[in-house]
């Protein structure tokens, strides 16, 4: 048991460091090998949510969960906030963890009276406020944005893609930024101080409601992560209460998206859907490896962020970014040939559309909302 634990951090922490790719590719390949240990699955996707931000803050190659954190967070790393930013990511992460257990008593009944119809509803009500939160003209921009992400994300789905997530959410929300960087010079800095610059009950509070926002999206299979932070945007007035939130958001909905599978049988990520039917005697066991779990990576995590930034800052800061551009170009069509090209083109115009028309790049989470709203 201790051996598949341990294996699960270690695969984890590889799939959160490196830059596009997703848990969800790194179990499929590992289940092609007859890989297929349930404590491993589980570790190994709950730390790549505690290290997913790494790529995101230092490159600004996102993940489905982090997307909307990009830009925020790469604003931060101009200021030499960087590690900053990690540090956060790993303790609202584990907060989200900690503030879990006494949701349970709560979730459990919640997770057996799901219905479709309030998924669309409340997908619906955010469209709304996503466009309402504009001023003035931005206000049809900012619909036109989400009308336009909102139809390339439903021809997408229907293309026979592997990976059709990493395409969408690299060109609409990593692309830009790594364009946007191309002209900076660099290289990366990093103030020696790392502590949060945010009172403690100001982020514990934030962390919370992260956790009931992952909670929520957990539930609502049409509600996924990044919608549920897209919420979080509008309840933060900077961008360290807004990455608290997506942090945490981040951590919780896999906690309790595995709650929900072992209480109900429902599938609502990628790694669950490789595990096996477990009972519900098995949770607590889960529960405290998770929390086994959490303090391990806050142990490593911030060092292993810290020579990795390191790494990175020895390197011509524009001679990096188009060689991450590159190597996101390669790693989309390795994934899906031409087609997956064709869709991280037409993901990175939209992204890059949004940033010209001058209207917040969260208008173009309609790549999922808009589908949710006229199909399911």
């Amino acid at each position: 048991m201790l051996w598949e634990l341990l294996m699960g951090i270690l695969a984890g922490t590889l799939s959160g460091i490196t830059p596009g790719i997703h848990v969800n590719t790194l179990a499929a390949f590992l289940s092609t090998m007859n890989v297929s240990n349930d404590l491993l699955l589980f570790s190994m996707g709950l730390v790549h949510t505690f290290l997913d931000a790494v790529p995101s803050v230092f490159l600004g190659v996102p993940d489905e969960g982090t997307a909307l954190g990009v830009l925020p967070a790469h604003r931060l790393v101009l200021r030499g906030r960087a590690m900053e930013v990690i540090r956060m990511s790993l303790w609202a992460s584990s907060l989200a963890l900690v503030f879990s257990l006494p949701l349970l008593p709560v979730y459990l009944p919640l997770a057996h009276i799901y219905t479709p119809e309030l998924g669309r509803l409340l997908v619906v009500l955010l469209a709304f406020v996503l466009v309402l939160t504009e001023k003035g003209v931005k206000r049809l921009y900012a619909v036109f944005v989400f009308l336009l992400s909102g139809l390339l994300g439903i021809l997408t789905f229907r293309l026979p893609l592997s990976q059709p997530y990493y395409h969408l959410f690299t060109g609409l929300f990593g692309v830009p930024v790594l364009i946007g960087a191309l002209n900076s010079r660099g290289p990366l800095t990093n103030d020696e101080d790392s502590s949060i610059r945010m009172g403690h009950t100001r982020f514990l509070g934030l962390s919370l409601v992260g956790t009931a926002l992952g909670m929520m999206a957990s539930l609502i299979p049409a509600f996924t992560a990044s919608q549920a932070a897209l919420i979080g945007s509008l309840m933060s007035r900077d961008e360290r209460s807004f990455l608290t939130i997506v942090f945490s958001v981040n951590t919780s909905n896999f906690l309790f998206s595995f709650v929900n599978f072992v209480e109900t049988g429902r599938v609502r990520n990628g790694i669950v859907a490789l595990m096996g039917p477990l009972g519900v005697g098995s949770l607590k066991l889960y529960l405290l490896a998770a929390l086994f779990i959490a303090m391990v990576v806050l142990l490593y995590g911030e060092p292993l962020a810290s020579e990795i930034l390191k790494l990175i800052s020895r390197l011509p800061y524009r001679w990096m970014n188009r060689s991450i551009l590159l190597f996101l170009i390669v790693l989309s069509f390795l994934f899906d040939g031409p087609s997956g090209i064709m869709v991280l083109v037409g993901a990175s115009l939209v992204g890059l559309l949004a940033v010209s028309l001058g209207v917040k790049r969260t208008n173009c989470m309609g790549v999922l909302m808009l589908s949710v709203i006229l199909i399911s």
